[in-house]
């Protein structure tokens, strides 16, 4: 009598965490402690820490904090993207805003995702960016960019706010100097400072920090 015993062979997709909380790591690790085709082969708290495991372990895909102690995580991204193409990226942050979410595409992101997500989302994600060049992004918070995009161009026009205003404030956003801003639009000093002395006038606001958070309450970035 023989005995014919079958091997089935499941391939284990490398994940590595940039993330300086621990216990979101070890949420994480719970998440996928059932989960055969995944494996957490690293944990790193900054980029120094990540590029080491990187060049070890050649992970399938990167779990990345935005907001790190040591740096931002966009730095990371910004750096880590071209060296590693073939690495899935994923944010895993705590902030629900769309201009987070358009910057972590516009830097190569493959997803966006909630600390506080559920299981079922985070495998899907997972999964999703394994196989697809699709930006992932949850459906509520697909949602709710579409709400604030929506409710930002209808605030722009109730402002009267003129679309070099809008790329003005965009700029402020982002911590451009003055003469950042003239050089990226092609504009004067003085046709800089005119415009931001506009935009504080029509949102009768007081100076700059007054307009970064006046924008951000908004979805104007």
């Amino acid at each position: 009598m023989s005995i014919l015993i079958s091997w089935y062979f499941v391939p284990v997709h490398k994940i590595a965490i940039c993330e300086d909380h621990d216990i979101v790591v070890e949420g994480v690790k719970l998440m996928l402690a059932d989960q055969p085709e995944f494996s957490v082969c690293g944990h790193a708290r900054s980029e120094h820490e990540l590029l080491p495991i990187l060049d070890r372990e050649q992970p399938a895909i990167l779990l990345l904090d935005l907001n790190l102690k040591s740096q931002d995580g966009f730095s990371i991204l910004e750096k880590i993207k071209p060296r590693f193409p073939s690495l899935r990226i994923l944010i895993l942050t705590m902030y629900e805003n769309s201009f987070l979410i358009e910057k972590a595409q516009k830097f190569k992101a493959n997803g966006y995702l909630l600390k506080n997500v559920g299981n079922g989302i985070f495998l899907n994600a997972l999964q999703h960016v394994l196989v697809s060049n699709d930006f992932f992004l949850p459906s509520h918070l697909k949602n709710q960019k579409d709400q604030n995009d929506s409710y930002r161009d209808e605030f722009i026009e109730k402002m009267h706010l003129t679309a070099r205003e809008v790329e003005i404030i965009r700029l402020v956003v982002k911590g451009k100097s003055a003469k950042e801003m003239a050089d990226e639009l092609f504009l004067s000093l003085h046709t800089v400072d005119t415009h931001r002395r506009n935009i504080l006038k029509k949102l009768n606001l007081k100076n700059i920090a007054d307009l970064v958070r006046f924008a951000f309450e908004n979805h104007l970035c």
